[in-house]
């Protein structure tokens, strides 16, 4: 489980998701919840940061569903501590849904460049369909450069080769998902 968590938290597509959703801050502090519960305030010690910066980046976490709390009474201030952990798990969920979508609109652009024929500006502005690129003329819109048809066959080779490493990567993540397991009874995930 644990080794599971390391490759998870090792994998550029969470970390460049995690930073997306939460912040900078958000690898550094789901790497510390790999153990334990930590309230805010002992993060914020760990990585020298101003607490508001951990809370807002705890909440945005929160707000995904992938951070959880449960608050506890302290006995000597009777004012409440809160103690948060990670689902992995939600993580996982969350990619793997990424990963679909982008798998599933891999296919239609696929199938889109196999059925029409397409036309770019060699200044890179635009790219389009026959039909459109037809109606301006085959000039550019933007900088008026002539249009050139776009080689379908290397344009669609390319696709495909996305596509099967998006394949891949939600294989590995689906089989990641069914062997870790997030035990965060008494916690509140949304």
């Amino acid at each position: 489980m644990k080794k599971l968590k390391q490759e998870l938290l090792k994998d550029k597509n969470t970390l460049e998701f995690l930073k997306q959703i939460a912040g900078p801050l958000a690898t550094d502090i789901v790497k510390m919840f790999e153990k334990q519960s930590l309230t805010p305030e002992q993060v914020s010690d760990k990585l020298n940061e101003k607490i508001t910066v951990v809370r807002s980046t705890l909440n945005s976490l929160h707000y995904r569903g992938i951070a959880c709390y449960k608050k506890e009474r302290r006995k000597d201030n009777n004012l409440y501590e809160f103690y948060w952990e990670i689902k992995y798990k939600k993580i996982i969920e969350i990619l793997l849904i990424q990963e679909m979508k982008k798998f599933k609109k891999l296919e239609y652009t696929i199938e889109d460049k196999q059925i029409h024929d397409f036309f770019y500006c060699p200044k890179k502005c635009i790219e389009l369909p026959f039909e459109e690129a037809a109606g301006y003329n085959f000039k550019c819109p933007n900088c008026n450069s002539n249009l050139e048809m776009v080689d379908t066959k290397k344009k669609i080779t390319t696709l495909k080769r996305k596509k099967t490493n998006i394949q891949k990567n939600i294989n590995r993540l689906e089989e990641i998902l069914n062997k870790i397991n997030d035990d965060t009874k008494g916690y509140i995930c949304e």
